[in-house]
């Protein structure tokens, strides 16, 4: 299993429930195709550096996984499908970074 960092964009339109099950969802996706979620940090509502559709703010949530590699394009695929995921970033990594991550502790 490789390592990756995730970070996930969701509609700042959404309720609490609403995120909570979206949330719910990807870490359902990834236990699906075979991974594991080590570490996640929910870094809140926070600007954005562009519009996307529309949208100036959005829900930034961080994810540690290990999963397959070929296991990627079928998570990027699913969460293309949903208009909560605004973005959604994947990056290989040889090892975690130690959490929490410095962008936590920023004021949101």
């Amino acid at each position: 299993m490789s390592k990756f960092e995730s970070v996930i964009l969701l509609s700042p339109e959404i309720s609490n429930k609403i995120r909570n099950d979206t949330i719910d969802f990807f870490v359902k996706l990834i236990n699906d195709n075979s991974g594991k979620i080590v570490n996640s940090e929910d870094w809140g509502l926070r600007d954005l550096s562009y519009k996307i559709t529309n949208f100036t703010k959005a829900f930034y949530n961080f994810h540690q996984i290990e999963i397959e590699g070929s296991k990627i394009d079928n998570l990027k695929k699913s969460l293309s499908q949903n208009e909560i995921f605004l973005r959604h970033l994947f990056v290989k990594v040889e090892e975690h970074q130690e959490l929490p991550t410095k962008l936590n502790y920023e004021k949101k």
